[in-house]
């Protein structure tokens, strides 16, 4: 697959080689969740997701961990390592279990945003499009962790990795890119939100395609095999 200028402008020449261990990290975290739970022999998910809830950033960390300009943060009052990859601040989550969700529908959790979410939004999130989470509007609890991340360089920014996945069907699609966090039930706006590839070709992943987007329309449904993904470009709307 053509690597996108957001891609490229975003993490330079090394965009092929990163979406790629994104892909394979999500693929390792998934098989080691679903092998959790076939030894678990029970029919509740509960040992698929929480292995999923801790091998996603340790997948991520592993995978990059030996790369140049990376850092592995553990912020107070996260239980997980945090992967910063030249001053962009990976962070995974499953937005679906299923294909009925679409990314452009997908929330960031099943609540309300962690304490630590929103401390990563309000501090390394792109400018919001339309103000809806206000700083006053952000958990007290909030205010510790974000001081707790002011280590971390300033021009550091968001990076969102949303997955599908459940415990039968493993990995179903993964998209990367760049949302604001509209309000405290974890709805998002995304600025750019591209899908990654689970089959990559590695001569396409050479390959750079320069400023290819689209606007804002119908999402993608990924089929059920990996397929050709496409880029686009998440222009916010009023009222969307």
């Amino acid at each position: 697959m053509l690597v996108s200028r957001w891609a490229q402008e975003t993490f330079g020449q090394r965009a092929p080689v990163i979406r790629q261990g994104i892909a394979e990290a999500l693929s390792v975290a998934l098989d080691n969740a679903r092998d959790a739970q076939t030894a678990a022999q029970t029919d509740h998910t509960h040992p698929f997701g929480f292995t999923l809830m801790s091998r996603k950033f340790e997948a991520l960390a592993e995978a990059f961990e030996d790369m140049g300009d990376v850092r592995i943060v553990k912020p107070a009052g996260s239980a997980h390592e945090l992967v910063v990859l030249d001053g962009k601040l990976l962070f995974p989550f499953r937005y679906a279990k299923d294909r009925s969700v679409s990314v452009m529908s997908a929330r960031i959790g099943e609540g309300r945003p962690s304490a630590l979410v929103q401390a990563l939004f309000n501090r390394f999130g792109p400018e919001p499009m339309m103000r809806q989470l206000a700083l006053a509007d952000v958990a007290p609890h909030a205010v510790p962790v974000a001081e707790a991340l002011g280590d971390l360089p300033k021009d550091t920014s968001l990076v969102l990795i949303a997955y599908a996945c459940n415990a039968h069907a493993g990995l179903l699609d993964a998209w990367w890119g760049e949302a604001e966090l509209l309000d405290r039930t974890g709805s998002l706006r995304w600025h750019h939100c591209e899908e990654i590839p689970l089959a990559m070709d590695a001569e396409a992943a050479q390959t750079s395609l320069p400023g290819v987007a689209f606007d804002q329309g119908v999402v993608p449904t990924p089929a059920l095999n990996p397929r050709v993904p496409r880029a686009f470009r998440a222009e916010a709307a009023s009222g969307e």
